[in-house]
């Protein structure tokens, strides 16, 4: 008669051996205020913004999939993508600063053109916060800056629906610091909800 052989212990969940910020406490919101504290933080150098949005969008998707998101793989992570992507985000900084500067000028009427002038720099901005926080939103450690701009700008017009989500992520964001200047703070972690959902669009 065989030996009966011992029952194989059960394999250990991959979810036990996560690294969570929080240990694991913090529900999808309250990784979003989370996200939405630490990308405001890293951004106040205004040049540093993109790469924490794609930092805090990375972190926040990889949270929803289960994977490990503790606080140090969000800070390395923000570090990495400003080290690979400083053009991209000083450039893109640059020039919503200037339009915005027009728009300012444009409205009090201090610049010829003056409410054209205004809504079309208004327009460009907007297009350009767009394509930038839609290719931060493609980001990951290998990737390449300047393909994931192009990337952006194709997906612009090519995923209207991903290109909505992004635009109510913004307006969202303005409406809240706008309302109640405080809750600028929180407002990248709602920017990354939207931003999750295009590039979830996007990845498909």
């Amino acid at each position: 008669m065989s030996a009966q052989t011992a029952p194989e212990e059960p394999p250990r969940r991959a979810a036990e051996h996560l690294v969570r910020f929080g240990g694991g406490a913090l529900g999808l919101f309250g990784e979003m205020i989370v996200v939405g504290l630490v990308v405001t933080a890293l951004s106040l150098p205004l040049v540093t913004a993109l790469p924490a949005v794609a930092a805090g969008t990375r972190h926040l998707d990889r949270h929803a999939s289960d994977h490990s998101d503790g606080l140090g793989d969000l800070l390395r992570a923000a570090w990495l993508a400003f080290r690979t992507g400083w053009a991209a985000s000083v450039v893109t900084a640059l020039a919503v600063a200037l339009l915005g500067l027009n728009v300012a000028l444009g409205v009090q009427g201090l610049v010829p053109g003056g409410t054209p002038l205004a809504v079309v720099s208004a327009v460009f901005a907007l297009v350009i916060a767009v394509v930038a926080v839609r290719a931060a939103s493609l980001w990951e450690p290998s990737a390449d800056w300047r393909d994931l701009l192009r990337e952006a700008a194709a997906l612009t017009t090519a995923d209207p629906v991903g290109t909505a989500y992004v635009l109510i992520g913004l307006g969202v964001a303005a409406v809240v610091a706008w309302m109640f200047l405080p809750l600028i703070v929180i407002a990248p972690g709602m920017l990354a909800v939207a931003l999750i959902a295009a590039r979830r669009r996007a990845l498909a």
